[in-house]
């Protein structure tokens, strides 16, 4: 502790001077009482005085007791205001580089992101316009293997058709001719059975005509006999 430190911290400490001249501690009391054949003193502008010198004498102190320590303190913030900025210096040089690095590895990781999705989007992409034009290719195949089958469903209905047609016909002609057949046979029939009659009727009349010659030979012959 430096000796103005030591004379302020004493004159803190002591206690307040007592006047000589009063007769007694009582009157330095504010409720002390004086005596009728005293005579009183007027204090007041004594106790301004002393405190006003006191306060004085305190700033000075302080004042003093700052500038004692100013100088040091001056001396060691210049001593050591190239090692502060030094640290300072290395300190931002140090945060910058870290920030750069922290950045650029950022970066990098970005463009790497980047790339990585980029490639896989153009490879899906590819694959995609690939599947596209194959759906594409089926789609006109089937479109043309649908109008195949259209035009040769079309074709074979129509031939379906003219098949059909041509099955009426031919059972008609059948029938046709069935019946022409059925009436022919049975004009042919009667004839046969007519031409049957006749000559089973000639053969009566003929065997008739027999019967008669016999009948009549018998009956000669029986004359014959009996005449």
């Amino acid at each position: 502790m430096s000796r103005r430190e030591r004379k302020a911290t004493e004159s803190a400490g002591k206690p307040t001077k007592l006047d000589p001249n009063l007769i007694s501690d009582d009157t330095q009391k504010p409720g002390a009482v004086i005596p009728v054949h005293q005579e009183v003193i007027d204090l007041s502008n004594e106790d301004i005085t002393s405190s006003g010198t006191e306060g004085q004498q305190a700033r000075k102190e302080i004042q003093d007791l700052f500038e004692e320590f100013e100088e040091p303190i001056k001396n060691f913030l210049e001593g050591n205001r190239e090692r502060f900025t030094a640290i300072i210096a290395s300190s931002f040089e140090t945060m910058e580089q870290k920030v750069e690095d922290v950045l650029k590895s950022q970066c990098e990781q970005r463009q790497k992101l980047y790339q990585d999705y980029s490639l896989q989007i153009m490879n899906l992409s590819r694959k995609l316009s690939m599947d596209a034009d194959q759906v594409k290719k089926h789609a006109e195949k089937l479109s043309s293997m649908f109008k195949e089958q259209r035009k040769f469903i079309h074709q074979t209905l129509i031939l379906q058709k003219k098949r059909m047609e041509e099955f009426k016909s031919l059972c008609e002609q059948y029938l046709e001719k069935l019946e022409t057949l059925r009436d022919s046979r049975g004009n042919s029939v009667a004839e046969e059975l007519r031409h049957l009659i006749a000559t089973l009727e000639i053969k009566l009349l003929m065997v008739d005509g027999q019967q008669e010659s016999a009948a009549a030979a018998q009956q000669s012959l029986l004359d014959l006999l009996f005449s």
